[in-house]
């Protein structure tokens, strides 16, 4: 894990100056504009994932579109393959003392040759069906860390929307409150004044 990267002075003026200053690091910063503090973090947020992720991000993109590294061991492998399959035969012959006739080490070879031509595109198939499958699931990965910030980011948005109208919504009935609250005084003075002046 890699260590947290050290502020320099003018990193660390700089977020005094937008969270309200606080010398002491144990406590929480007293926060003078908390607009300004959360578009802070979140332009800092945003400029640490385009400094650490984004590249990442990007390379998976692309692997999971053109990645044929199974494929391509597939090909190698049974190239590979086929030479050990001879080797093998030629061992086995010549280990029991088998002396094959040019008939019978022409249908030998033939018979490599269907067994080198059908593994090889089974092991190619395999592989492609399996490649197929690995870069599909890793755009799919993606696709659901992304759905998760965005459903992160949309239920923040909500929250601080539902807030907006709430406040809102208190500030109009404080607001209508008040001006009740004022024309009841008037009355209720105009009422004594009215009664004092009867009498």
């Amino acid at each position: 894990m890699s260590a947290l990267p050290t502020l320099t002075e003018e990193q660390k003026a700089l977020v005094a100056k937008s969270y309200g200053g606080g010398g002491n690091a144990g406590a929480l910063p007293n926060v003078a504009d908390p607009d300004a503090a959360f578009a802070e973090i979140t332009r800092n947020e945003y400029l640490d994932y385009v400094k650490n992720y984004r590249g990442f991000e990007d390379g998976l993109i692309d692997k999971a579109q053109n990645d044929t590294s199974l494929i391509d061991d597939a090909k190698e492998n049974a190239s590979n393959a086929s030479g050990l399959m001879a080797g093998v035969a030629n061992r086995n012959a010549s280990r029991y003392g088998v002396n094959l006739t040019p008939a019978q080490q022409q249908e030998q070879q033939r018979g490599l040759d269907r067994a080198n031509s059908l593994g090889y595109s089974q092991s190619l198939n395999d592989a492609r069906i399996n490649q197929k499958k690995i870069n599909q699931e890793t755009i799919a990965d993606l696709i659901n860390i992304g759905q998760g910030v965005n459903r992160s980011s949309l239920g923040q948005m909500e929250n601080a929307a539902s807030s907006a109208t709430q406040r809102k919504n208190a500030y109009d009935s404080a607001r209508a409150a008040s001006k009740a609250q004022t024309y009841s005084t008037i009355g209720g003075l105009a009422s004594a004044a009215i009664f004092a002046f009867a009498f």
